[in-house]
Parts: C-alpha cells; structure tokens; sequence
C-alpha cells in the first residue's frame, strides 16, 4: 500500500471540503435543496482528490469523461511517439 503525504495547506481546503459534504448531507436528509454551489465544489473536490491521491483516468479511452479513475501506478505507460529512441 502506497503512504501519501498531505501538506497542511491541502488539509485546510480538504477541511473546507468535508465541510461542504456535510452541509450537503444535512440538507438532503432534511428533504431541502441542494444548492448549485455544492455541485460545483463536489466537482472541484473530485479534481483535488485525483491529484492528491494519485487517480487518474487511462488515457485513449472512448469513455472519456465517464470513464473510471484508477491508481496511477495500475495504469499502463504511455507509449512515446517520438521514434528516435
């Protein structure tokens, strides 16, 4: 199992995150609205997770949005086009 370091910086906007998720949650448990801003942050939230825990989407997939993350170390490499190697 891989260890990942978290710097305090992205612990405070990761603090900031579960926040948001917990304010969502209250709210949909309590059959109020979500707000439009809590569906932006989720998305924002997702890039910040990729990154920091290393997911990332294969790459030359058709499913291109939709496709899964995996852990970066499961994906294959790319191939290099550059034939001089």
């Amino acid at each position: 199992m891989k260890s990942i370091s978290i710097n305090p910086k992205d612990r405070i906007e990761l603090l900031k995150y579960v926040n948001m998720l917990r304010e969502l949650n209250c709210n949909t448990s309590e059959k109020i609205p979500i707000y439009y801003e809590h569906v932006c942050e989720l998305e924002t939230l997702m890039y910040k997770l990729s990154q920091m825990l290393e997911f990332e989407q294969p790459k030359g997939t058709h499913g291109g949005w939709y496709t899964d993350y995996q852990l970066k170390e499961d994906l294959p490499e790319e191939k290099s086009n550059d034939k001089t190697h």
